[in-house]
């Protein structure tokens, strides 16, 4: 009976320490020792190596190949038989902002593809985008009267796709924001919604 006590006494103590190292919420801590404890019932503190794939697939962790990736490489280099409640927290924090970078990324890739449409390309990335319709837009919308082809660069009469997104990289976050608006025009087919600040600092470049 002290034994059983002993175990759930160091248990906690194992749980608050996890909790407190990964500034995980009570919620998120209580996920993960529901999940764990279906593989680790008697309370020791410790999974088996490969009994933790299930305890983060079900913690909605290894829904994809890259996240699964990720997951073998941390647990490579773990290399450990069984792995115990912190290291089950390590993993869960790494995978859950590798899954949001993911989201992020995917977000981003989606804004470029949107932009890419509504300017004249193909929803399959491909086709292209003349380089008079992205000055067009830019002076409707701004009736601005600076050469905008010298922030265009050196790019051709017209722009595929790897090139347009680089075209917006190179440009910084002033650029980036006009292809969030009309990302989003295209999404809602509305009009442009634009705001004359966010090529402020594009326009000093070039006077």
């Amino acid at each position: 009976m002290k034994r059983k006590q002993t175990l759930n006494v160091e248990y906690q103590d194992l749980v608050q320490q996890a909790k407190s190292m990964f500034n995980l919420n009570q919620d998120e801590m209580n996920e993960i020792i529901t999940q764990v404890k279906k593989f680790d019932p008697k309370g020791t503190g410790y999974v088996g190596k490969h009994e933790v794939d299930d305890v983060l697939r079900d913690l909605k962790l290894l829904d994809n190949d890259k996240l699964i990736n990720k997951f073998n490489e941390e647990l490579k280099i773990m290399n450990a038989k069984f792995l115990d409640l912190k290291q089950i927290c390590d993993l869960y924090c790494k995978l859950k902002q590798y899954q949001q970078q993911l989201n992020e990324e995917e977000t981003i890739t989606q804004e470029y593809i949107d932009a890419f449409c509504a300017l004249g390309g193909q929803l399959d990335k491909s086709g292209y985008v003349l380089k008079s319709t992205i000055i067009e837009t830019i002076q409707k919308e701004f009736e601005l009267n600076f050469d905008l082809d010298l922030i265009l660069g050196d790019h051709g009469i017209q722009l595929d796709f790897d090139e347009f997104c680089q075209l917006f990289e190179n440009a910084g976050d002033d650029a980036k924001s006009l292809l969030t608006s009309i990302s989003m025009s295209k999404r809602n087919q509305n009009d442009f919604v634009v705001r004359y600040k966010d090529f402020e600092k594009w326009e000093k470049s070039v006077n």
